[in-house]
């Protein structure tokens, strides 16, 4: 693993890197901690949170670099869509809404995480070179 493409990237971009990670793990965490506790909650406002920067950096990210929007982008405007609204599902005690939009969520992390993976993003670059 080379860390110097990660070190050479605009400080948004590494920021977008670190809380991408954050989201990763936290919601790692949240889908397998005991629903409803105290330590889901705190761990899914983590998630919540990173994602919702992870999301709203990934535009300036394309504003640094202009003309590279993607479609990951599409799933940034739906995470910043539905991750208010599952919350909200979940105030209004719709645990199934809530869960499914928590879920969902986590998975287009998932998704745009392999696009970032792909030649020639930071992330390639760091991890297999090219």
């Amino acid at each position: 693993m080379n860390l110097a493409p990660v070190l050479a990237a605009p400080p948004l971009v590494q920021a977008h890197i670190a809380l991408a990670l954050v989201a990763l793990v936290a919601g790692t965490g949240v889908l397998v901690a005991a629903k409803g506790t105290v330590f889901h909650r705190r761990l899914g406002a983590v998630f919540s949170a990173a994602m919702m920067l992870v999301a709203a950096t990934s535009f300036g990210i394309a504003g640094l670099f202009p003309g590279h929007y993607s479609p990951i982008h599409l799933l940034s405007l739906l995470t910043l869509a539905t991750l208010p609204l599952a919350i909200l599902a979940r105030r209004r005690g719709n645990v199934r809404a809530h869960a499914a939009g928590m879920i969902l969520n986590y998975a287009g992390l998932a998704i745009a995480g392999v696009f970032t993976l792909l030649p020639p993003r930071v992330l390639n670059a760091a991890l297999f070179g090219y």
